[in-house]
């Protein structure tokens, strides 16, 4: 995929989701009652956090499909992008119940000498571990459903760029999720005033704007490649 496509796959899903956040905001402008309001900015809040998940999903899931279409091996990438390709290697490293083929028999319980036994394979497998297709899992990202600043950091990680690159979003968004999880568990019922209303909603185009550009620039410079 192109750079141009991609950003078009990502401007994309971000225009419709801006353009319902807009018909909702809108939509409690013509409100004539300032109570009514209050209380419809607490729902539209909640869809407008939720908003932000699926694009935070959808956009973390756009770039790892794309480096998987690449036809790249291992060696190629970054370490942490080998490492999640790289799951059942690492599910059998660490398997108790595989035993040396060797002492299986004779020392069935020596979990120390299997372990050995185990790293030694790998070790042995290197070179066609270097080798193996990038092929990054289905689920290797997860919202958690949770969106907040240690789960951006997290998936900024797990695709190889700097865990801090989407700091300054990551105040007013962990505020938002805070009265998110207040609505969900009934907190707020007086309703939402409007200038913390606005900051939240100015809150989730940033958020949206912050990660669409540092995703969009690490596809177009490769950021995902082993430095040479």
């Amino acid at each position: 995929m192109s750079l141009e496509y991609f950003q078009l796959q990502i401007e994309s899903e971000r225009e419709w989701r801006e353009d319902e956040i807009r018909f909702l905001d809108n939509t409690q402008r013509d409100i004539a009652s300032e109570d009514d309001q209050k209380k419809i900015r607490r729902s539209i809040l909640c869809l407008v956090y939720a908003h932000i998940e699926g694009f935070v999903q959808f956009a973390f899931t756009l770039y790892i499909d794309e480096i998987n279409k690449k036809g790249l091996k291992c060696s190629d990438v970054k370490p942490v992008i080998a490492a999640a390709t790289l799951h059942r290697e690492f599910i059998a490293l660490n398997n108790k119940d595989k035993k040396s083929a060797i002492f299986r028999r004779t020392l069935p319980d020596d979990t120390s000498l299997h372990k050995l036994s185990r790293q030694v394979e790998f070790v042995e497998n290197i070179a066609l571990i270097q080798n193996h297709p990038v092929t990054i899992p289905e689920g290797y990202v997860n919202t958690e459903n949770n969106v907040g600043q240690q789960v951006l950091e997290k998936l900024l990680f797990q695709v190889g760029l700097e865990y801090k690159d989407l700091r300054d979003i990551y105040s007013p968004l962990n505020r938002l999720l805070n009265v998110r999880n207040d609505i969900s568990h009934g907190k707020r019922k007086q309703g939402i005033e409007d200038r913390e209303y606005q900051e939240f909603i100015a809150c989730c185009k940033s958020v949206i704007s912050g990660i669409s550009r540092r995703l969009t620039t690490a596809y177009g410079r490769n950021e995902f490649m082993q430095a040479v």
